[in-house]
């Protein structure tokens, strides 16, 4: 199994950030993990994260990017609708669910 590095940690391929899946992808939250960009804050905004729903085993759907596929990405899970930055985005990993 091949793995890459995301804010310094090492993950299995079969785990993608939010931020990499297309929209309209429904997907299944896998974990949030730490990333640099958020120095001190990270565990912080981890929390924040999790507080709005993003759990393991949560489901989500990409719903929408900002203009020219940047931020921020809207995400629908557990019915409610959320913008991320790009970096918040890559927290979260997730399992895209087959068509």
């Amino acid at each position: 199994m091949s793995s890459k590095t995301i804010g310094g940690a090492v993950l299995p391929s079969v785990h993608t950030p939010l931020y990499r899946l297309p929209k309209g992808t429904k997907a299944t939250v896998v974990d949030v993990v730490s990333h640099a960009v958020f120095g001190d804050l990270d565990d912080q905004v981890t929390l924040r994260l999790k507080e709005l729903g993003f759990l393991p085993g949560a489901m989500l759907e990409v719903i929408g990017f900002g203009l020219f596929g940047a931020d921020p990405i809207a995400v629908r899970i557990n019915g409610t609708k959320f913008g991320l930055r790009r970096a918040e985005a890559e927290k979260v990993l997730a399992i895209p669910l087959p068509a």
